[in-house]
């Protein structure tokens, strides 16, 4: 249940700074560590929830919006080092759902191709 993973001695609002926190990480790590992202462009990003972040992004220029969906409370469950910039740094690595997670971030939001997320 995701509640174990979570981290219950911290309040919603520290778990919403965290989320926020892996996205600043994860767009830095798109716009300056090509060895990391290499040649993937960021598209745009949000916290859904306290512990819930979506992601649109291109594999290459030119290429079709991705998405990803991230629930860090089971993110920070993987990792000994749960930090937001830690999460980032591992994030990785598509397919049309009938979501709404993309509503505002792109023109055509149900045209994101989704990789590992389920609805």
């Amino acid at each position: 249940m995701v509640d174990d993973l979570d981290m219950p001695s911290v309040t919603p609002g520290e778990r919403r700074a965290s989320t926020d926190a892996f996205l600043v990480h994860l767009q830095h790590l798109f716009a300056n560590d090509t060895d990391w992202n290499d040649g993937m462009q960021w598209v745009a990003g949000r916290a859904l929830t306290d512990d819930v972040a979506v992601v649109l992004y291109r594999d290459r220029p030119g290429g079709p919006v991705l998405g990803r969906r991230y629930d860090l409370a089971v993110e920070r469950a993987l990792f000994t080092d749960d930090s937001a910039e830690a999460i980032a740094g591992e994030a990785w690595t598509g397919e049309l759902l009938p979501v709404d997670w993309a509503d505002g971030l792109c023109d055509a939001p149900r045209s994101v191709h989704w990789i590992g997320a389920a609805p």
